[in-house]
């Protein structure tokens, strides 16, 4: 696609398997999930952060029409190669053996892509970053107690998110990246029909800075299971501001606005809670101008 920032938006090649923490094993690839015909290119990868029942350890693989289903006893991927489709189901109660307890680590099911250093555009060469998604929640069901369930502890939760990386700095984190921040769009939250925003926080995970666009910037509010949702936005001038506030809350030291690029992005489910619940995706692309 001409002027894409990501690769292989249809889905034909590989998906790289990931391990189960990146503090611990980084971004390295342990397995890849293929089929007939599979493209040999593998841009994407699947991040299953603290899972029990990971696809790279014991998965089943079901060819149903245009749709492969890759399953374990706690989630599905659903794949539709070529058409740009994919859907993600997990049952968390077959993950944790409690309700999770403050300091816990939770439940991620995302799909990943790292922008390579030689593929990267500057953002200050750009005129505009055209963001597109088609998604829907297809269902959210909380498998909790009343009394088991904390509101602060527990949800089930999707955001897009990027990489604003600092391309000229020599000095690279534990993952190889260089300073950066995260920009993302809350696009899912089963405690908030509405999401409020700008947000910006610290990420305890990564020590990062994490800037958040309010939801009622890119779609119609408030939030419907089962409704397709289609997200259409220039997403540029928003990780413009966020990087003005990052600097002026002293975060990324040194940076300049003409540095800056993105590195890579991630999409899908962070569950800190005992839920069941699906999601679709398709049409995703991301372009510049």
């Amino acid at each position: 696609m001409e002027n894409s920032v990501l690769k292989d938006v249809k889905f034909n090649g590989k998906f790289g398997l990931k391990g189960f923490s990146s503090k611990e094993s980084g971004h390295k690839i342990f397995d890849t999930l293929t089929w007939e015909n599979v493209f040999e290119e593998q841009d994407w990868t699947l991040a299953e952060w603290a899972s029990v029942h990971p696809l790279r350890a014991d998965r089943k693989q079901v060819k149903e029409g245009d749709r492969i289903d890759f399953s374990t006893e706690s989630k599905v991927v659903s794949l539709w190669p070529g058409k740009g489709k994919l859907s993600f189901f997990a049952d968390t109660s077959k993950e944790y053996g409690a309700p999770r307890k403050s300091g816990e680590d939770w439940i991620h099911l995302l799909l990943e892509q790292k922008i390579e250093a030689g593929d990267r555009v500057y953002l200050g060469d750009m005129k505009a970053l055209d963001l597109a998604l088609d998604f829907s929640v297809d269902e959210c069901e909380n498998l909790m107690r009343r009394e088991e369930y904390d509101p602060n502890l527990h949800a089930a939760q999707i955001s897009w998110f990027f990489t604003v990386e600092n391309n000229r700095d020599t000095k690279l984190d534990f993952e190889g990246r260089p300073d950066y921040l995260w920009f993302g769009l809350p696009l899912f939250d089963n405690r908030h029909a509405v999401i409020d925003g700008p947000q910006i926080f610290l990420d305890r995970g990564t020590e990062k800075v994490i800037y958040s666009v309010k939801r009622a910037e890119y779609m119609e509010e408030p939030f419907r299971i089962g409704h397709k949702y289609c997200v259409r936005m220039d997403i540029l001038p928003s990780i413009k501001k966020a990087f003005a506030v990052a600097k002026e809350q002293d975060w990324l030291k040194g940076a300049r606005w003409e540095d800056m690029a993105i590195g890579s992005t991630n999409l899908g489910w962070e569950i800190p809670g005992t839920f069941r619940c699906r999601c679709t995706f398709e049409n995703l692309s991301l372009t510049f101008r």
